[in-house]
């Protein structure tokens, strides 16, 4: 089936104002906390500031001025205890807000998702819809609780600090700053170069072996039947090798500048190049000693919050790719409701000249179909695979709008039936076995949830689980997807067949529901399907086609279109596209035998 290539390749990796429209909601309390951080990162540098002026009070004047000298103290210890005070404000308003925003965004996601074509999860997966949920939250969720506040105190203490050192003696204070400045000048790009250069290598490395990986442990069975496991476990290893040497190269080329910088920068470096220089500017009369108290005090620790800020950078850009994957999902046009809905007086189902495309190019995946689906009678779709068999199911339930024609029930267009309305009309049991981590009564009764549990335990008669239910060690509450729910395939198929019995919709569509089964399962599937069939509207879906030769009328489907129509034994004598299916198959069959 054909998807919708409009999304990964044509989105931008990042979209500028996607971040900052995300977190608009949260941007008040956000802006308090970051405000906040500021002030205590101006108090951070106080007590710096308080030791160096304590320090110059006493070259200059001795133990002459006890009280300047305590009062700078005071100030010093004032400041530590303000900067923890206003710093947990801070915090906790980052963590308010980034909890409001998590809750926002994930309710906001939520309802879109609800609103959503079912076709787009068909497309997208769960893979879509857990990035979004999960991963791009989280990473936006780092931004608002950490590095928002993070990032403005390794902004504003350094400002702090050069301010200070500027009012002391601008001129050291210019010597000081332009040193750090032109080491980062100087080596900052060639950390960016090397960042850019790898990337790009170390994402395809990454790939590659994760695709060796999963290779490897879901094709254990067939790697160690037949013996491929050397050339499996080269393979892996081939790719294990490629991603370490693409790591080493990309760490040794990040690895000398950062070394570099954090030397240079180090307090160490910056105390003797403070030194020499205060040294020079003091023998030169430029200075005093005293002077050089606040550079040693405050100017050492100055570039200490580069790396930081560099790391926290990283963290703003992972924020703006999770937001612009939220935009993308959230830009996802919804299905449309009607203004005035319609509700539809019978069960027939009718495809008046329908075409649909998936997406805005590409062959169509069916071309002119017209088709009748009468109350009471089976109707079974046939044909090669990729022949439009699941998107004519699936524009049943309006998982997709078709692109021309229209779909009605009951003479009622689908397009204005109402989206709950429409679902309670149809059934739908799909061929893959789709089952919650509930217990055996909570996926049954997802059919119709005021259900009670004699009418459950009655559907699941019905589709002929009940006795397979009761033999297991808790009954219905049993909870599947445990260790002691062991069902096989078939029997989980009658669970979820249990589950449109008691929905009770006058339309059942069925997708191929015993392509997997074994030949015991299948017998009693169709037993199932029987029971769930009668007096409905039941379209079936069907590669097997002994399974539907009793069909009230057979639809061919070929490219897109009809090709044929009629009952099994008409198909046949006609000797077309239906009898070569049919005579292919029983050749095999009877190869088989």
């Amino acid at each position: 089936m054909t998807d919708d290539r409009t999304s990964a390749e044509q989105r931008p990796l990042v979209e500028a104002g996607a971040l900052k429209t995300l977190i608009k909601p949260v941007r008040g309390r956000l802006a308090a906390g970051v405000a906040l951080t500021a002030l205590s990162a101006v108090c951070a540098v106080v007590p710096y500031i308080a030791v160096a002026e304590a320090g110059r009070v006493l070259l200059d004047h001795g133990t002459g001025r006890p009280g300047e000298v305590w009062g700078w103290i005071i100030a010093a210890v004032a400041g530590a205890v303000l900067r923890s005070v206003l710093y947990m404000g801070a915090t906790q308003l980052c963590h308010y807000a980034d909890a409001e925003f998590r809750y926002l965004t994930r309710s906001r996601l939520a309802r879109h998702l609800g609103s959503l074509p079912l076709g787009w999860f068909t497309t997208s997966g769960s893979g879509e819809v857990k990035k979004a949920v999960s991963d791009d939250v989280r990473q936006v969720h780092t931004l608002v609780a950490h590095a928002a506040a993070e990032l403005t105190s390794a902004v504003v203490m350094p400002l702090t600090a050069v301010v200070y050192l500027l009012v002391a003696d601008w001129r050291l204070a210019l010597v000081v700053v332009g040193y750090a400045v032109l080491v980062l000048v100087v080596l900052t790009p060639r950390l960016q170069s090397a960042y850019e250069q790898n990337m790009d290598a170390f994402n395809v490395a990454q790939s590659d072996l994760t695709k060796a990986s999963v290779e490897l442990v879901d094709g254990i069975e067939v790697i160690k039947t037949y013996g491929a496991t050397a050339h499996t476990f080269a393979r892996f290893s081939e790719a294990a090798d490629r991603l370490t040497r693409v790591c080493l190269r990309w760490m040794s080329a990040i690895g000398r500048p950062t070394n570099l910088i954090n030397t240079l920068l180090s307090p160490a470096s910056m105390l003797v190049w403070i030194a020499g220089a205060g040294i020079l500017f003091v023998a030169a009369g430029w200075t005093d000693p005293a002077t050089l108290l606040p550079f040693l005090a405050v100017g050492i620790g100055l570039p200490s919050t580069v790396m930081q800020m560099a790391q926290l950078g990283y963290a703003f850009r992972d924020a703006q790719l999770g937001a612009t994957h939220i935009a993308a999902v959230l830009a996802e046009p919804a299905l449309p409701e009607p203004a005035e809905g319609t509700v539809p007086d019978s069960p027939r189902v009718t495809f008046e000249d329908v075409r649909f495309t998936y997406g805005e190019a590409g062959a169509p995946a069916l071309d002119g179909v017209s088709a009748v689906l009468e109350p009471g009678t089976v109707t079974a779709l046939v044909g090669p695979s990729g022949s439009g068999k699941t998107t004519f199911a699936r524009l049943i339930p309006r998982f997709w709008d078709v692109t021309s024609g229209r779909v009605t029930l009951g003479g009622a267009d689908i397009r204005q039936i109402p989206t709950q309305e429409l679902l309670g009309q149809v059934a739908f049991v799909f061929q893959e076995v789709v089952l919650l981590r509930a217990t055996v009564l909570e996926n049954i009764r997802l059919g119709r949830p005021d259900a009670t549990d004699e009418e459950v335990a009655a559907a699941a008669r019905a589709a002929q689980i009940h006795d397979v239910v009761m033999a297991l060690p808790r009954g219905y509450d049993t909870l599947l997807e445990d260790g002691e729910s062991e069902l096989s395939g078939g029997e989980r198929q009658r669970i979820t067949i249990a589950r449109a019995i008691l929905q009770d919709s006058p339309v059942v569509i069925l997708d191929e529901a015993t392509a997997h089964a074994d030949p015991h399962s299948e017998a009693r599937i169709q037993e199932a399907l029987s029971a769930l069939g009668k007096g409905r509207t039941l379209l079936v879906i069907a590669h097997r086609l002994h399974t539907v030769a009793g069909a009230d009328a057979i639809l061919v489907l070929d490219g897109g279109r009809i090709v044929e129509r009629g009952t099994h034994t008409a198909l046949l004598e006609h000797e077309g596209l239906y009898a070569r299916l049919w005579n292919s198959q029983q050749v095999h069959q009877e190869v088989g035998q």
